[in-house]
């Protein structure tokens, strides 16, 4: 095994444009909206209140992306987080499929933007197999497909023989074959809608902390180290640091550090991207012949809960990840990894983002707590967050609404 970086390198942000961006020279002292956070939720956020005709600031910390956005395993994943058969235990059959019927219009909307202002974000489209390890894992596949089959989801099930053909490896007992997934390079994305944000009139300022949030009667105050601006709305688009400003979310809203391997290119091997070990694993192979393989967080002692670290991986999680891939394919033997990353995500305590109005902080709003799944998610969680400020009502699963839990009430 190669030694593994002590750096979180990402692939994703070798190749991005308007990573840095400031405006203007100075901060404006008041404007309607304030964006806090540049990833996916935030650039989402400031394109559609642009839209709507809305004056924006969006302020990031770092760079565009450069958090999780710019750090993920390059998935654009429909449904919820959950397995189906346990969304639908947890939320009921029709608020289930109302996640989703939410993530395929966000995959649609996101469509038509990359076809609308020709985006060159490699997204592509193909199919998702969950692939099974263990007998266990195969009874539950089994039992997925027979509750997504009933729904009307396009799915279709394997046996072992069906496995072994389809990926090329005598490892897997099975799977479940998911007929709607695609992949995109997030960066790139969000590169190109933060450009159009832009042309509609955003103000998008990088290098800019926000350090506190003052309430000052019917205003908000937002410090940064290089004024205050007041604001009448503000959004929390930080994901997993949204903490920081909000401690009530502390427990709501927890860091877990995510660790992605990408290899040099090898010939294709599959026409769909995969998941086993109950998605703890997750694998595409780009177009270029890159395959890009995350997960084995259950190898670190904590399984690298609260943890908001992205420039250092984990050992331990490094040497599952480039373990797997030539443990599991024979073609794979001497597979190279080109680089290996980390990136902070959000998790919830039911797998479901928080998306609308703070409870008990009027005029803020919150996009975050996306456990892994935010990418298709956050462009229609921008346009829903823009909506209520509208005063429209958006449509949105009933259970992304913050005020579900009591903490907050």
């Amino acid at each position: 095994m190669e030694n593994p970086q002590l750096i979180s390198d990402s692939f994703w942000l070798s190749d991005s444009d308007h990573r840095n961006v400031q405006s203007t020279s100075q901060l404006p002292s008041s404007l309607e909206v304030v964006i806090i956070g540049g990833g996916i939720s935030g650039v989402s956020a400031a394109y559609w209140l642009g839209q709507l005709g809305v004056d924006v600031l969006l302020l990031e910390e770092r760079g565009l992306a450069e958090g999780a956005t710019g750090r993920n395993g390059g998935h654009l994943a429909f449904g919820s987080n959950k397995d189906l058969v346990d969304a639908i235990a947890a939320h009921g059959a029709e608020e289930a499929l109302s996640i989703w019927r939410f993530t395929q219009d966000v995959v649609e909307l996101i469509r038509q933007f990359v076809d609308r202002h020709q985006v060159d974000c490699d997204l592509h489209f193909n199919s998702l197999a969950t692939l099974a390890l263990t007998p266990l894992e195969l009874e539950q596949q089994r039992q997925s497909f027979e509750v997504m089959a009933k729904a009307g989801l396009p799915v279709e099930f394997w046996d072992q023989d069906q496995a072994v053909q389809q990926t090329h490896s005598p490892h897997f007992l099975g799977g479940c074959l998911y007929k709607e997934h695609a992949q995109v390079w997030a960066v790139k994305l969000v590169s190109a809608i933060a450009t159009v944000a832009l042309q509609n009139g955003a103000n998008i300022q990088t290098q800019t902390q926000v350090v506190e949030i003052e309430r000052s009667q019917d205003s908000l105050i937002v410090h940064t180290p290089r004024c205050a601006i007041q604001a009448k709305f503000v959004i929390h688009a930080t994901n997993a640091y949204v903490r920081r400003l909000r401690p009530v979310l502390k427990d709501l809203i927890v860091p877990v550090r995510g660790q992605v391997i990408i290899t040099n290119p090898v010939p294709p091997l599959w026409n769909f991207d995969w998941l086993t070990n109950h998605g703890y694993e997750y694998c595409l192979q780009r177009p270029d012949g890159r395959i890009v393989l995350g997960g084995m967080r259950w190898r670190s002692p904590a399984h690298e809960w609260n943890v908001e670290d992205d420039n250092q991986i984990e050992p331990s999680v490094s040497q599952g990840l480039r373990e797997f891939l030539p443990n599991h394919f024979e073609v794979l033997r001497h597979v190279q990894i080109q680089q290996e990353w980390t990136g902070i995500m959000g998790f919830s305590p039911d797998d479901n983002p928080l998306i609308g109005e703070l409870p008990g902080y009027p005029g803020e709003y919150i996009m975050a707590g996306y456990t892994g799944h935010g990418m298709s998610i956050a462009f229609g969680g921008g346009k829903a967050i823009a909506q209520m400020i509208k005063g429209q009502e958006p449509e949105l699963p009933d259970s992304f609404s913050p005020a579900r839990f009591r903490e907050l009430q």
